[in-house]
This record gives C-alpha cells, sequence and structure tokens, in this order.
C-alpha cells in the first residue's frame, strides 16, 4: 500500500507544471515549520507551567509575600511570569514601604497572623495597576508564536487550493487549444497533479489545526493560573497592609 501511495504522490508531482511543483515545495517547507512551531510551543508551555508550578510553592512557603523577595535579593530566573509579575509588585510595595522608614530586611522575621505598616488606598491602586500591567506583558508573553501557527494552519489548505486551481486552468486551457475532446487523457496527468497541491494542503491544516486547539487549551490554562497568582499576590498584601475604614458606606 505505501509503495503505491508513493509511486501516486511521485508521478503526481513530476506530471505537475513548475508552478505547481514549486508550491509543493513551499508546502513541504511550511509542514516542517509548523512541525517546529508545535513542539517548540508545546515545550514551551510545559516549561513555564513547571517553573511557575515551583515558583508559587515557594511564595506560599513564607508567612509575608515579600520574604520570598528578600530572600531571593529580587533576583528571579528570566521566563517565569509568575516571578516576573511578583518581582514588579514586590519593587513598587518596597518603595512605598521605604517611604516609612521600613527596609527589606524587616520582612525577614516576620510571624504569621501579625498586621504590618497600613498602606492608603491609592497605594493599593498603584500595586494593582502595577500588577495588571505585567500581567499582560506575560499574557503576551504566554501566546506568543500562537498568531504564526494560526497563520501557517490558514495558509496552507489556501496556497494548496491556489496551486490546484491554477494546474486545472492551465490543463484546461491547453485542452482548448488543442480544439479537441480527446485531449482528455493527455490533460488528466496533470490535473492530477494539480490536486496534488490541494491534497498537500490539507494534509498540514488537518492535524495543525488540532495541535493549535490543543496548544491553544494548554495557553489558556497556563494564562489562567497567572492570573489567579497575580490576584492572591494583590490580595495577600491588602489583607495584611490595608485597614478597613470603620462605618465607611
Amino acid at each position: 500500500m505505501q509503495p503505491i501511495l508513493a509511486n501516486l504522490i511521485f508521478d503526481a508531482y513530476r506530471t505537475s507544471s513548475f508552478i505547481n511543483q514549486v508550491i509543493v515545495l513551499l508546502l513541504v517547507a511550511l509542514s516542517i515549520y509548523t512541525l517546529w512551531l508545535i513542539v517548540g510551543k508545546l515545550s514551551d508551555i510545559k516549561i513555564i507551567d513547571r517553573l511557575n508550578t515551583k515558583f508559587s510553592r515557594q511564595y506560599r512557603g513564607r508567612a509575608h509575600p515579600s520574604q520570598l523577595f528578600v530572600e531571593a535579593q529580587g533576583k528571579f530566573a528570566p521566563g517565569i511570569p509568575m516571578a516576573s509579575i511578583y518581582s514588579e509588585v514586590m519593587k513598587e510595595f518596597m518603595s512605598i514601604m521605604r517611604k516609612r522608614g521600613i527596609q527589606e530586611t524587616d520582612f525577614v522575621s516576620w510571624q504569621p497572623g501579625a498586621m504590618g505598616t497600613a498602606i492608603s488606598e491609592t497605594e493599593m491602586a498603584s500595586l494593582r495597576a502595577v500588577a495588571e500591567g505585567n500581567l499582560s506583558e506575560q499574557i503576551l508573553f504566554i501566546e506568543s508564536k500562537m498568531s504564526v501557527l494560526a497563520t501557517c494552519v490558514t495558509t496552507a489548505p489556501s496556497l494548496g487550493l491556489f496551486g490546484t486551481v491554477y494546474g486545472v486552468m492551465e490543463s484546461f486551457m491547453a485542452m482548448a487549444q488543442s480544439g479537441s475532446a480527446l485531449m482528455v487523457k493527455a490533460v488528466a496527468p496533470g490535473i492530477s497533479g494539480a490536486l496534488l497541491t490541494t491534497v498537500a494542503g490539507l494534509a498540514i491544516a488537518i492535524p495543525a489545526g488540532l495541535f493549535y486547539n490543543h496548544i491553544g487549551d494548554k495557553v489558556r490554562s497556563t494564562t489562567v493560573k497567572v492570573e489567579n497568582f497575580t490576584d492572591e499576590l494583590v490580595s495577600d498584601i491588602a489583607r495584611l497592609h490595608v485597614i478597613p475604614t470603620e462605618g465607611k458606606v
């Protein structure tokens, strides 16, 4: 079965016009590039999830949100969305604390259940703005290459269809110029070669589309986890440093 299929593909390619042969080669190159994108993106998401999980465990093992920042001296490995958001929020938080004469080292001995120096709603809003701004940047980082992959998925069948339409048009023009309907047998191989581009385009687009949806689900899952961590971080700071106003309506 496989040798027969290979012979059919080879014969169809051999009888194709030069333009169609070029399109088939472009589709082969596109399939390799698409496969590279798929493998790379799946690997990237897996690494990001692993690093995010490790970081969130480190963060939740401290009595105060800033303790991990102090221990790491504000330095975290690149490529960790949660760490990037955390670092920027902590820089803003420490800036607020220094205005009150409180240094980073003062949080090392923080005890569970203690309440921190109060910060205003305006300062808390500033922290939320920093968190949301960096969250948007990290979402773009997580979703990187997805638009390129989507372009590959939509381009492959379109390029294949263009090759088929061009090949069929070329074959019928040759038939019309011959002035004889008996030329069908002569132009049939050319039409077969033209249809090869559509087959090649669909062979790329169908699996690529399935993988695109699979990767999209993973990207959304990762994005939700980062969003939840951001909300948790801001809430932890507010819980320890924002004192509710009594009788406020």
